[in-house]
């Protein structure tokens, strides 16, 4: 029976689209008849229910403590981490598979792999302009890198970004989906057009999804006169403050969702998705619109434009910042009375680029690798 360690490095959160990946390709192959065992963080009562539905499939849980206390620090610096490492050779496993949030997590646990000789992979979920890699950390983050059997990454952009920063050449580097929670083979009508309803789908987090660049839009006096609502649906850390600036700009076009989990009803109900990321790697809210048959309008950033064509299945922002937003949200606008045939191309076009069953596809991609 062969042994697969998946160690997922997301510290921020309970949960986030970056896990999905690996923990559905741990739930499967454990259905499949391999040993698994999982690193995460653990996060006590906010634990997310995943979690625990992998050990009821029979997967091994490690639950990493968070050390925040200088004493706690100083500890972490002398042991070098090593407790939480040395649950990877028992038992050793054929391979480890280390999830990213973004490309500058995970070093230790590379190294950890490359020390005790156990062949890993990495897949790489975001990266971003604004956050290199310091010159003392630079040289361990290649090595580190290119010690992989291979590195996954979302989009063909993040691969361009890690490999400037790093200014290596990535030879081992491929393209990995993520999965959905749309049906591949949903269809529905698209809502009357007499009223624009518009979707930001993303963790509450402005400073990589940037909820307030479109505030700052719809606070224009065209937007407060256009019959245009947005709706926010998602959680995460900066809720009330994106709350109290609706308050502040006075955005009665703007209502906030709460987290759902019933994407397809989402897109039964409204016209376009509306992202102005600052950074992304590939985002699934914009796949699962696209698959839906919904008007897309994102910020070039990540692997966006690797989906959404401007002018053609969607519009695109040159940037993330208010006035290219603007500008974007215009051009769709004036082409509004289109948007149910331009929703039909960005439906064929994203399913030529998705695979039906991102999982099967990657357990696929990982088998020669494990050597079965």
């Amino acid at each position: 029976m062969k042994t697969i360690a998946f160690v997922s490095t997301n510290e921020t959160a309970p949960w986030g689209g970056s896990e999905e990946l690996w923990f559905q390709t741990a739930l499967r192959m454990a259905r499949e008849g391999f040993s698994i065992k999982a690193s995460v963080m653990h996060w006590a009562s906010q634990e997310h229910p995943s979690i625990r539905q992998l050990e009821a499939s029979g997967c091994q849980v490690q639950r990493r403590e968070q050390r925040r206390s200088i004493v706690e620090r100083a500890i972490n610096k002398l042991t070098k981490n090593k407790l939480p490492y040395s649950w990877l050779a028992k038992p050793h496993p054929d391979l480890a598979l280390i999830s990213l949030g973004s490309s500058g997590e995970g070093v230790h646990w590379m190294e950890a792999c490359a020390n005790r000789s156990i062949p890993f992979v990495v897949i790489v979920h975001s990266a971003s302009d604004l956050f290199w890699p310091r010159d003392e950390y630079l040289d361990r983050m290649a090595a580190a890198y290119s010690s992989a059997r291979s590195c996954f990454f979302v989009s063909r952009r993040i691969i361009e970004t890690v490999e400037t920063q790093m200014a290596v050449k990535l030879e081992n580097s491929r393209i990995v989906r993520n999965p959905y929670k749309v049906s591949f083979d949903f269809s529905s009508l698209m809502p009357p057009l007499d009223a624009i309803k518009m979707a930001c789908v993303g963790s509450l987090e402005p400073v990589s999804k940037g909820q307030d660049i479109l505030f700052k839009v719809l606070s224009r006096n065209k937007w407060r006169e256009r019959p245009v609502a947005v709706s926010i649906f998602g959680a995460g850390h900066n809720a009330n403050s994106l709350r109290r600036l609706k308050t502040l700009l006075k955005l009665d076009n703007v209502q906030f969702c709460g987290y759902t989990d019933d994407i397809e009803s989402v897109w039964e109900s409204h016209h376009a998705l509306v992202q102005p990321s600052r950074f992304e790697g590939m985002p699934i809210t914009i796949v699962e619109a696209m698959l839906c048959g919904r008007v897309c309008i994102a910020t070039d950033v990540g692997g966006n434009t690797e989906l959404v064509s401007d002018n053609v299945n969607g519009f695109v922002a040159k940037a993330a910042l208010p006035d290219f937003l603007d500008e974007a949200l215009e051009r769709a606008w004036q082409r509004r009375e289109s948007w149910k045939d331009i929703g039909k191309l960005a439906a064929n076009d994203i399913r030529r680029i998705v695979p039906r069953d991102p999982v099967g596809e990657f357990i696929k991609a990982l088998t020669p690798i494990i050597g079965i």
